[in-house]
């Protein structure tokens, strides 16, 4: 037995939207644009869809960001067969300098020189320390890396999901956020609607709250691990 796909196209979303309605086709194009930024928001917002790509440290210590890159998540390397995570150090020296036409890090004001970070032992020592670290740059899209070479790491992004080239595919049950969506935005170009556009913009968030319940809901098993955690043959003190 058959049953329907998970993913769907946004276009089918939009088509089965306007049959649902009874809207006309004529404003097709204007739906389907609110439904992009419907998901887009979505993704940004409430889902964990996220994009794990393999990227390199270039010899200049920094990462050029994915052009499709809108949220930044998490920036790892394996050890030990899971991800270390580094740590943000907004402190990092974040510029760089032409010699000529090439460009380089100059270690004499303080570009790619690696941070210190005070090391203490015994009952006194600070935690929080980390090898790895990274700062942001969203103005040039760079990520400054410090304690690294050349290596290839993994960062972890939110794209908008939003093809350029292709087909865009959907969650199956996120239909009715984005139905939702649509009959809200609707208010705001169809004055008779004018009215119901607070009843409107409450549905619409119901519906986005039932999606990240379902997405977000644990199940017995994983409750069953958080309290077993919990436990150890010896007193807590």
């Amino acid at each position: 037995m058959a049953h329907t796909a998970a993913l769907i196209p946004l276009e089918q979303v939009v088509s089965r939207f306007l049959l649902k309605y009874r809207k006309s086709t004529d404003d097709a194009f204007i739906y389907s644009e609110h439904a992009a930024n419907c998901y887009r928001d979505f993704r940004l917002y409430d889902s964990d869809q996220q994009v794990t790509a393999k990227v390199t440290i270039t010899a200049n210590k920094l990462i050029e960001m994915p052009s499709d890159m809108v949220k930044f998540v998490d920036l790892c390397t394996p050890i030990g067969g899971a991800w270390w995570s580094f740590s943000e150090r907004k402190e990092i020296v974040n510029t760089t300098t032409f010699t000529g036409l090439v460009e380089g890090r100059d270690a004499d004001v303080g570009e790619g020189v690696d941070l210190i970070t005070p090391r203490t032992t015994g009952y006194a020592a600070r935690g929080g320390i980390n090898d790895y670290n990274y700062t942001l740059d969203w103005e040039a899209r760079r990520i400054f890396i410090d304690g690294m070479d050349t290596a290839t790491v993994v960062l972890i992004y939110v794209s908008s999901g939003i093809e350029t080239s292709g087909t865009t595919y959907v969650p199956d049950f996120i239909t009715p956020v984005i139905d939702n969506y649509l009959l809200w935005k609707e208010t705001y170009w169809l004055p008779e609607l004018m009215r119901e556009r607070q009843v409107r913009e409450r549905d619409y968030t119901n519906a986005k709250l039932m999606a990240r319940n379902l997405m977000y809901a644990m199940s017995f098993n994983q409750w069953r691990d958080i309290i077993l955690t919990g436990f150890i043959q010896a007193p807590l003190r």
